[in-house]
């Protein structure tokens, strides 16, 4: 792998962070669906404090405190308290935005990443799955659910970012299409169920 690649790698993986872009597709969705004034903007904080705010500074301080080597998590045996601390927040976050009275979408997309990471910790028991396949393949699952045929323009998401992680040689193929099939599979049919339930 020539250095050009690894660093177009690398900076495409920080680029595709699937925690920042997850809190932007809820932002994206308060200030689209909530009512105007203050109720879209506490949606969209909490929202994005959930998805992105919490897992990232999570990172950091399990790494300040030893619990991880690196915030890249290249060991696969650390990943697992990272997954149910990321669990606990989507639950929280979701609460949140319920008390709020937000609109299901909003609560709902945070409220399936929570499944989501606890599947990815059980499979992390065995393979070294990728977050960045799993979260970018999960932002098209909902934009797909949520706005049909106009969400396939966020298709493209987890497949650079499985391209990115695979190139800069954080997973091997099968980390990253089980992680693209987790994240899709449970955010679509998390999304699925919950418009059936509140009539949406």
């Amino acid at each position: 792998m020539t250095e050009r690649r690894l660093a177009v790698a690398d900076a495409a993986s920080l680029a595709l962070n699937p925690s920042v872009w997850g809190g932007a597709f809820v932002v994206f969705l308060a200030l689209r669906l909530e009512p105007r004034g203050w109720a879209r903007w506490v949606a969209a904080l909490l929202g994005f404090a959930a998805v992105a705010v919490a897992p990232v500074g999570l990172l950091f301080l399990l790494k300040a405190w030893g619990r991880l080597d690196d915030v890249e998590m290249r060991s696969r045996s650390q990943r697992r308290v990272v997954y149910l601390a990321c669990a606990g927040s989507y639950v929280a976050g979701a609460a949140a935005l319920l008390a709020v009275r937000s609109s299901w979408p909003v609560w709902g997309v945070v409220a399936v990443q929570a499944p989501a990471a606890l599947v990815l910790a059980a499979a992390n028991r065995r393979w070294k799955v990728s977050i960045h396949a799993a979260g970018l393949a999960g932002i098209a699952a909902a934009a797909l659910v949520l706005f049909g045929t106009a969400g396939l323009a966020l298709v493209p998401l987890p497949i650079a970012g499985a391209w990115a992680r695979w190139a800069a040689g954080a997973h091997g193929r099968s980390d990253l299409v089980l992680g693209a099939v987790i994240g899709f599979s449970v955010t679509w049919g998390g999304l699925l169920v919950l418009r059936l339930l509140v009539g949406g």
